[in-house]
């Protein structure tokens, strides 16, 4: 494991993983342009403060599974 990694943020559906990043703010915009109807970064920067899992349902109707995975 690379000890400089603090977070590491993941969206998968389907089983596959679409996006993953280490910075939340980069991950919300990658995952935007996946995913339509995203709230804003700082909507999910206070809920992963809370909580490691979410679901999200896109416009189009899939599931996304979120996750803070460290």
């Amino acid at each position: 494991m690379i000890r400089d990694i603090e977070n590491l943020y993941v969206a998968q559906t389907d089983n596959k993983v679409l996006v993953y990043s280490t910075n939340l703010k980069d991950f919300v915009i990658s995952l935007n342009s996946v995913a339509k109807n995203l709230k804003p970064y700082m909507f999910y920067y206070r809920l992963f403060k809370k909580i490691d899992y979410l679901e999200h349902v896109a416009a189009d109707g899939r599931k996304f599974y979120l996750q803070k995975v460290i």
